[in-house]
């Protein structure tokens, strides 16, 4: 356990909670306090999509996490980012012609520091079994380059003994994976992610059965995140790392920012929240 971690984690909230309800005159208490989301679990403060990482996110008390799953060739879902191994791991290969015996045999934590040496590739079932329900888990479903036929089912199946469907959000680059899941099962929340601003984003996330848009930050001004405000829908940034992209953020009024250092966002939060 990390006790200062947390006890700023629970300061952020504490001061979240008293700058709505005093509705102090500063425009930086004013603003919207933006959820934190760990990008791949927090990837500037562990290897990212391993367990030590979701860990971390758990014991420091972050709002939510966002990882990654692929598919193995023995059919299990696992948490990774990229659809070959070279990058994050000691392998080499794809992910899809990979069984899980193999992939436990790899080390996917030295390459970032010798202290996680030999963490292994989670599968998502350990990973909710970590979380339950503590922490709401953004799962992103990577269906392209490597296409994974039915992926949908293989997620609604692993998903559907969790006690805590209102913490889950998924999300991907092919929306025709997000309609078809939520055509399957409506209990999840549907979230678009994509690079582009989408034309009359309210009535193309109906198509999909979206309730949120996790768009790139780069591509977002205010006046975008107010039409989709209007369109009811939740608008969580990818992937700002520095003060002033967030500072911009929260003055177009994001609803949350997915960023690889939720601990120095944290911090600064805090530091606006002082102000």
């Amino acid at each position: 356990m990390f006790p200062t971690e947390i006890t700023r984690a629970a300061l952020l909230t504490l001061c979240v909670t008293v700058a709505q309800l005093c509705a102090l005159p500063s425009p930086a208490a004013q603003s919207k306090i933006p959820k934190i989301y760990a990008h791949r679990g927090g990837a500037k403060w562990a290897p990212e999509n391993t367990m030590a990482a979701f860990r971390k996110c758990k014991e420091y008390g972050v709002y939510g996490i966002e990882l990654d799953i692929q598919r193995c060739k023995t059919g299990e879902l696992v948490v990774i980012h990229d659809e070959d191994l070279k990058r994050t791991t000691n392998g080499a290969g794809l992910i899809k012609d990979t069984s899980l015996v193999d992939l436990n045999k790899l080390d996917a934590g030295s390459w970032f520091g010798e202290q996680f040496k030999n963490e292994r590739i989670p599968l998502l079932c350990d990973v909710l079994k970590l979380l339950d329900g503590k922490v709401v888990l953004n799962i992103e479903i990577k269906n392209t380059p490597v296409a994974y036929p039915g992926i949908e089912d293989d997620l609604l199946k692993v998903l559907a003994d969790y006690k805590h469907p209102d913490t889950i959000i998924i999300s991907s680059f092919d929306h025709e994976v997000l309609k078809r899941l939520h055509a399957k099962s409506s209990k999840y929340a549907i979230a678009l992610l994509g690079d582009p601003i989408i034309c009359d984003v309210g009535e193309y996330a109906k198509q999909v059965g979206a309730t949120a848009w996790h768009p790139y930050f780069g591509s977002m001004r205010k006046d975008v995140i107010d039409s989709a405000h209007g369109a009811a829908l939740k608008v969580n940034v990818w992937t700002p790392n520095k003060k002033p992209e967030w500072e911009a953020l929260i003055s177009q009024g994001v609803d949350g920012i997915v960023t690889d250092d939720p601990k120095a966002l944290s911090d600064y939060l805090l530091k606006r929240i002082r102000k």
